[in-house]
């Protein structure tokens, strides 16, 4: 008895038990055995070992002892095969990467928001530190009880982040299916804690001593040194880091929707996947097919080596087909997929030339459109192929029956692959039922009915519609759509929050220009103009600079995918549009409240 592994282990079992597969395949000749990839070889390194100079010398030991020539042996961590071989693995490298990425664009707004609001509070109180100075207070003394206000409201910020983390850790944890422990979170949220609030300090620092300066100095020469830059620029920062989150989330929802809506080839409605059972004799499997043949909501079904993945898999690739007209210098592998006389029928695919074999023709061989393209057949039917026969190490020859239309066997992240579908005697494990239209739930509970009454082990087999097992395939897609949604509202929160400051103090700080305006006769309108201009200004700055790197970025992210969406053009200027007329609603009241002000009241108070 062993200690259960994690939850997010690769290692994931219940039992481990000895298998004499090995010792099976050491008795096969060397050659032969480099055909075979069905075992994960693990190798306990030396800890003095130097493991780039081994994976060098490993690297064509296949070519160099004349066994394979095709075959790269390649050596990688095991921490890393989660997101390097894993390409089932929800998330990969890239998507982390990119979401740190924005975790940290986001913390840098919400920085520079933090210390822009506090700077304008403490700017709104220099007429009482200018009073401290004139009453015998130091620069440093200044500067000392501004950094403990602004330390204790940070400790505040921090705390209440923390109660924050906690309370939504088990929703990620949820979310991104893995365990998030506490005392480990813990830590890493003092570390960044840590680092965060001395960066603060310390730009607090300099900025306070700054204000210290100003504070000294006469009130006409205070008026005349009020330049709100570094505030607008770093409220033009967020807003630009929002733009990029907007228009990120915005094509990652439009790549799903493609994918959802995307032609896969085939009828998918009404297919489930029968699942989850491990019969090695074929005789419980048989019995089951039997059974399932007479419920008469199950229109037809299929015994197929297939399950809609992103890569094939590696025992199912082969370049050892042989077909007339061959070019030596060809050496195109192809993916080959033992199914059944009833695969085609009840994916409802369609036939281009010929006919798909029928029981007991178990020379036949049907091909897909990019295999015929691959092997330049101008008449494919009748065509005699030489493949390897299905686990065994041997070739035979096979007749062309039919050509299929092209559909996707994987996900949309990959081009078609060029496949051969054969006949195979065994059985596999995995069967797909077309269930009547409006007959699902019927189907489903008579199914789970038949199920234990066949035998015993089949208690643990699952019914998987076939458009969920597609759908898995982007999940770590659909997650990333849910945060990148997250932290385009919850940036574009920050930057509404800070530009309406802004506002409030520009419209506060303004207020002699406004009134002069006005008594010269510019009407409410024109002030609003005014106002609506710079604030839209500030948008396009932000749209410049963040629309080119969102566009570049998520379009080399679209690259993963074979068939994928565009960016169209109209998109960017939705996006900006957007952007403009929620910030312009934002402002909207203070600008409203300045322009309608009374002059006569501003001059006399001035």
């Amino acid at each position: 008895v062993v200690k259960d592994p994690p939850a997010n282990s690769n290692f994931s079992f219940d039992a481990i038990i000895y298998s004499d597969m090995v010792k099976h395949f050491a008795g096969i000749d060397e050659k032969q055995q480099w055909g075979f990839f069905i075992f994960d070889l693990y190798v306990k390194l030396n800890p003095h070992a130097d493991a780039g100079a081994l994976a060098e010398q490993v690297r064509d030991l296949a070519s160099r002892s004349g066994s394979n020539p095709d075959v790269e042996l390649r050596i990688l961590p095991v921490g890393d095969i989660r997101h390097h071989l894993n390409s089932d693995a929800p998330f990969t490298l890239n998507f982390i990467g990119l979401f740190v990425a924005s975790g940290i664009l986001l913390l840098l707004s919400t920085v520079f928001n933090f210390l822009n609001l506090h700077l304008d509070f403490f700017r709104q109180r220099l007429r009482e530190l200018h009073l401290r100075i004139v009453n015998g207070a130091t620069g440093g003394q200044l500067i000392r009880q501004m950094l403990f206000e602004l330390a204790c409201s940070t400790l505040i910020a921090f705390l209440l982040s923390y109660f924050l983390i906690i309370l939504v850790r088990p929703a990620f944890s949820g979310l991104l299916g893995i365990e998030i422990g506490v005392s480990q979170l813990i830590l890493f949220f003092l570390a960044c804690s840590a680092v965060l609030w001395s960066s603060i300090l310390l730009v607090g620092v300099v900025a306070f001593w700054r204000l210290s300066r100003l504070a000294m100095l006469s009130l006409s020469e205070r008026e005349g040194r009020r330049q709100p830059v570094l505030r607008r620029m770093a409220v033009t920062l967020q807003l630009a880091v929002s733009v990029v989150f907007i228009l990120a989330a915005s094509v990652v929802m439009m790549q799903m929707r493609f994918v959802n809506h995307k032609d896969l080839g085939f009828d998918r409605n009404g297919i489930v996947q029968l699942s989850g059972f491990q019969d090695y004799s074929g005789k419980v499997e048989a019995a089951l097919i039997d059974r399932l043949k007479t419920v008469p909501q199950i229109e037809i079904l299929t015994d197929a080596y297939f399950e809609p993945r992103h890569e094939v898999l590696p025992y199912c690739l082969s370049n050892r087909v042989e077909w007339p007209g061959e070019q030596f210098s060809a050496n195109s592998s192809f993916y080959l997929l033992p199914v059944d006389e009833c695969f085609a029928s009840t994916f409802r695919l369609e036939l281009l030339h010929g006919k798909w074999w029928e029981e007991g023709e178990m020379q036949k061989v049907v091909l897909n459109e990019e295999a015929v393209r691959v092997m330049g057949l101008r008449d494919p039917v009748g065509t005699v192929i030489r493949m390897p026969v299905f686990e065994e190490d041997s070739v035979a020859d096979y007749e062309v029956a039919g050509v299929v239309k092209d559909f996707h066997l994987l996900s949309l992240r990959n081009r078609i692959q060029p496949a051969l579908f054969f006949p195979s005697p065994q059985l596999f494990n995995i069967l797909y039922l077309r269930i009547v239209p409006g007959k699902e739930m019927e189907a489903i509970r008579r199914i789970m009915e038949i199920l234990p009454e066949v035998d015993v082990t089949l208690t643990d087999a699952r019914l998987t519609p076939i458009g969920d097992l597609y759908d898995r395939l982007n999940r770590s897609e659909q997650v990333g759509l849910k945060m990148f949604s997250v932290l385009a509202v919850v940036c574009l929160l920050i930057s509404l929050f800070g530009i309406y400051a802004v506002a409030s103090a520009a419209s506060h700080r303004r207020r002699k220009e406004i009134a002069i305006r006005k008594v010269v006769g510019a009407e409410a309108e024109t002030i609003v103009r005014m106002f609506f201009r710079e604030y839209t200004l500030q948008v396009v700055i932000a749209g410049v600079f963040a629309l080119p790197l969102a566009y570049f970025t998520m379009n080399n992210w679209l690259q993963g995918y074979a068939y994928r969406t565009d960016i169209p053009g109209w998109l960017l200027a939705g996006v900006l549009t957007g952007v403009i007329a929620v910030v312009l609603l934002t402002v909207l009241g203070q600008v409203l409240r300045a322009a309608n002000s009374n002059p006569a009241e501003v001059v006399k108070s001035e």
